[in-house]
């Protein structure tokens, strides 16, 4: 199983007296808050959505906030909200320590609030995460603990119960989700994309919004959402990069491990004699009792080595499986940019990134523009950068790649950041392949 955190804030014993008063709620604290971390993002935020507006009026700002996170896996695989990583230009990860790890987004779906980002764990720093639990069998009335960066004071901790389920939110024009958790323990802004705990430790939901009118009224998104979510999040071919063929559907209840839902013929994992029906319970050598363990174990594993995956067999035998994820040529980003949206692009270097006060690797950037090109024709220039295509973040220009794939006449949404001498300005926009 993962491994439980050894330099991070570790509880101390309680004294005869605390032991007396100690309660659920004192050992949902002690036990889990070391898996709460915030997240510190740094934005840039426009108030136009037209391209050629937000270039031209100075009405973009480069604002820092704060929000809250869930370690699901000790690689540093951080579950949040959406919102809590949009627009963002640079994240970091804050240990309930104190210590900051520079992160980067994994894959984000704003249409159902859900991100993964991925900290930048260094050697000896063991992260421990939290247990996804199940909100099928919630209560309304149960005790529920939130724990998060509310206005940026993090490891608070506050608690209430569960006032209603399946309830709907309707947080802008167009935007609605469902199925929520409503909470009167107190939710505020920083809180978004915590964990909310239910009394025995486990991660019952992702505080997401509040009724800004009202008080105590806040929702949360339910782990079975979540959990329906992560094959989407952490899938091995979320980029197009990389074949496995492997679907994986539910963990197993009792005994842990996670159900192979589907096959793929041809694929790396049926020429490897994986069938639907087994039950992964070790992938490369570490343990899958849940679905979050498989899938960032497989997404962990390099491409073109074989590796080991061991998976309990309908009969109850266990079966080991040599299997190699197969990375097909890969697209030519670059190449994909130039021919669909008429984008001259190249890596940004260090240098280049030191000069625009950036990291390495904070997106890819514009060398040209083909005169009346998609591109040309939404206002995008020479010096701006690309730092995201659809849901997925772009560090690199082989990150493109994710346009193969994209047919003439599709909209494909580009998020786009210039710098210049006073300001940044960062938009969303929609191009037309061609």
């Amino acid at each position: 199983m993962i491994a439980l955190i050894a330099l991070l804030c570790s509880a101390p014993p309680l004294t005869p007296a605390q032991q007396q008063r100690a309660g659920p709620i004192v050992e949902v604290v002690r036990n889990h808050a070391d898996a709460v971390v915030a997240i510190a993002a740094t934005h840039v935020v426009t108030e136009s959505q037209s391209m050629f507006d937000v270039f031209e009026v100075p009405r973009a700002v480069e604002r820092s906030s704060i929000g809250s996170g869930s370690v699901i896996h000790e690689a540093g695989y951080v579950l949040t909200n959406a919102h809590v990583v949009a627009q963002a230009s640079e994240l970091s990860v804050v240990l309930r320590g104190g210590r900051e790890l520079p992160a980067h987004v994994v894959a984000s779906l704003p249409a159902e609030d859900l991100a993964i980002v991925k900290a930048d764990v260094p050697r000896g720093v063991e992260l421990r995460p939290v247990a996804l639990g199940d909100s099928e069998d919630l209560m309304v009335g149960e005790t529920v603990v939130a724990i998060g960066a509310p206005v940026g004071l993090q490891n608070t901790v506050t608690a209430g119960i569960i006032s209603a389920l399946d309830r709907e939110l309707s947080p802008a024009r167009g935007v609605s989700f469902k199925g929520l958790i409503q909470t009167d323990a107190a939710i505020n802004p920083g809180n978004s994309g915590g964990p909310l705990f239910n009394v025995v430790g486990q991660q019952v939901g992702v505080t997401t919004a509040i009724r800004g009118d009202a008080q105590n009224v806040g929702f949360a998104i339910p782990a079975g959402k979540v959990r329906a979510m992560l094959p989407r999040l952490l899938s091995v071919e979320r980029r197009g990069r990389a074949r496995l063929g492997l679907v994986l559907a539910r963990e197993r209840p009792v005994e842990g491990g996670v159900i192979v839902e589907r096959v793929e013929p041809g694929s790396p994992a049926h020429k490897a004699g994986i069938e639907a029906g087994m039950v992964i319970v070790e992938v490369g050598g570490a343990d899958t009792p849940g679905l979050g363990d498989a899938l960032v174990e497989l997404l962990e594993q390099p491409t073109g080595r074989a590796f080991v995956i061991r998976a309990a067999l309908p009969e109850g035998t266990i079966d080991t499986f040599n299997v190699t994820i197969v990375e097909p040529p890969p697209p030519d980003g670059r190449a994909l940019a130039r021919q669909q949206f008429g984008l001259d692009v190249d890596e940004l270097d260090r240098a280049a990134a030191t000069r625009l006060g950036l990291r390495a690797g904070a997106g890819v950037i514009v060398k040209d523009v083909e005169r009346g090109s998609p591109a040309a024709r939404i206002g995008i220039v020479a010096g701006d950068l690309i730092t995201r295509v659809g849901p997925y973040g772009v560090r690199r220009v082989a990150d493109l790649g994710v346009l193969e794939g994209v047919i003439a006449g599709s909209e494909v949404a580009l998020r786009v950041v210039r710098i210049g001498r006073n300001r940044v300005l960062q938009t969303e926009v929609v191009l037309v392949a061609r």
